[in-house]
């Protein structure tokens, strides 16, 4: 025995476990037979236990996160410009210029994007009320930027652009690549004009396979799971090319043959396409619409989206005419029944605000002097000399072949003024002079297109927008002639 206690010892098995004695050795192999046939029952008996069936594997159901990660659609498409077996591109590529290969489509310009917080030095004034011409000065001198800068517009995707007063922020389009040293957190004061503006991000839209643009591709289209439409912001003149246009109604379809049409299908085919009236920022100068695309299939959507997120058409019919898009994921259903339903709130409230008519007229009120008969048509003066004036009312003749009719022509006869119908005037034809060659004959003549229909002028230039712009250079192709 040790000092630390027993040593523990192994437990014996159980009796049971230790098995029969052997059996002795059998020398008759007939009652090794016997024996073993006799055997065979108890022995399956013992060895051969009861197996009992698995349980059924419970059901998983999916969590709420799970079902929210298979519904997510972030993939963007891969953007070619090269023509395939089974698919044909609308499209070329030519530096930072997406060019259709029917020239009566939009272009695509897809600019060096530089971002900037633009600070008034003057606490007196705001920077929303800084001058454009103060702004263009500082982006062409201040920043070198020169004849590269294309245009520039306010920022709509941050809060802080939208509601700041001391600061604004813009975005440059820009034709080229910055001066050097001109990178991200670079600032210019000048004091003459009263303006400081420094560069908040630099974003370079002609590279589809940016990893930058990939990402902001991915997270507009999680976003916007359930979306199934694109929502273009754009210049009226655009759309209904006629200034005196007034729209009566909320909204209408685009026209099915119009250059915009075949400009959107040119990424499949679109369901519906309805132009919005009063769903867009009034602009400074010119009126702009929403044009809301619904298409058939989705990628087809988030290949549109893909080509003109973040980039710029340029009208082929207008020079000097480029806007940003501003496009945007919706659901058709919900944007149609918002436009519609405020503008029914609209005419509500110009309903009650107008006097309201369709009473009736009111006798005219007039006084007469004393002694002085009363005017034809009106009653009999009243002791006070005013007299109540009836309204002239003339009768509308009488149709034909109806009693009133008969009776009046019986009456118009009686007093021998019975009228006579008009005789017809037949032309008397002109005959040719002797030896002039026979008149051709007459063609049914086209009525001319009114005046609004002409093609309008370019419209004003917008506070934003600057005096040049790159033209496109245009392809020609076997498509374009067959338009």
């Amino acid at each position: 025995e040790e000092a630390t206690g027993p040593k523990a010892s192994l437990p014996e098995p159980p009796a049971a476990a230790k098995g029969p004695p052997a059996a002795p050795a059998i020398t008759s192999t007939a009652a090794a037979t016997a024996s073993a046939v006799a055997a065979a029952p108890a022995a399956a008996a013992a060895v051969v236990a009861p197996v009992l069936a698995a349980p059924p594997p419970k059901a998983t159901v999916p969590t709420a996160r799970e079902e929210t990660e298979d519904n997510i659609d972030d993939i963007v498409p891969f953007v070619s410009y090269d023509d395939k077996d089974d698919k044909r591109s609308f499209f070329s590529k030519e530096g930072r210029w997406v060019i259709p290969k029917r020239e009566q489509f939009p272009s695509v310009f897809c600019a060096l994007r530089v971002r900037l917080k633009i600070e008034s030095l003057d606490p007196a004034r705001s920077a929303k009320d800084l001058p454009k011409e103060a702004i263009d000065e500082i982006l062409r001198v201040g920043f070198g930027l020169g004849k590269s800068l294309v245009r520039w517009d306010d920022a709509r995707d941050t809060l802080a652009a939208l509601v700041s007063a001391s600061t604004r922020e813009i975005v440059a389009a820009v034709n080229g690549e910055l001066p050097a040293g001109r990178e991200k957190g670079f600032k210019v004061k000048d004091v003459r004009l009263g303006i400081a503006a420094t560069v908040t991000d630099v974003t370079d839209t002609s590279d589809d396979m940016d990893p930058g643009r990939i990402s902001s591709l991915a997270e507009r289209f999680k976003e916007s799971a359930q979306s199934n439409a694109i929502v273009f912001e754009l210049p009226q003149l655009w759309i209904i090319p006629d200034p005196d246009f007034r729209a009566k109604t909320a909204s209408i379809g685009l026209y099915p043959g119009s250059f915009w049409m075949g400009f959107l299908k040119s990424w499949g085919p679109v369901m519906t396409a309805e132009v919005f009236f009063r769903t867009a920022p009034k602009g400074p100068t010119e009126p702009r619409v929403h044009l809301v695309v619904k298409y058939r299939d989705r990628e087809c959507m988030k290949m549109c989206f893909t080509f003109l997120h973040d980039r710029y058409l340029v009208h082929p019919k207008q020079e000097n005419e480029l806007r940003p898009p501003w496009c945007r994921l919706t659901r058709f259903e919900e944007f149609q029944a918002k436009a519609l339903s405020g503008a029914k709130s609209g005419a509500k409230s110009g309903a009650k605000s107008a006097p309201k008519g369709g009473a009736k007229a009111k006798a005219r009120i007039s006084k007469a002097p004393p002694g002085s008969a009363p005017p034809k048509g009106s009653v009999a003066a009243s002791p006070g000399g005013v007299a109540l004036m009836k309204p002239t009312v003339k009768s509308a003749p009488a149709k034909a072949g109806t009693p009133a009719a008969l009776k009046a022509a019986a009456a118009a006869k009686a007093r021998g003024t019975e009228a006579k119908p008009a005789a017809i005037m037949t032309p008397t034809p002109k005959t040719a002079a002797a030896g002039a060659p026979p008149a051709p004959p007459m063609t049914p003549m086209t009525p001319s297109p009114p005046a609004s229909a002409k093609r309008p002028k370019a419209p004003v230039v917008t506070a934003q927008t600057a005096p040049e712009t790159p033209a496109p250079k245009k392809e020609t192709s076997a498509v374009a002639g067959a338009a």
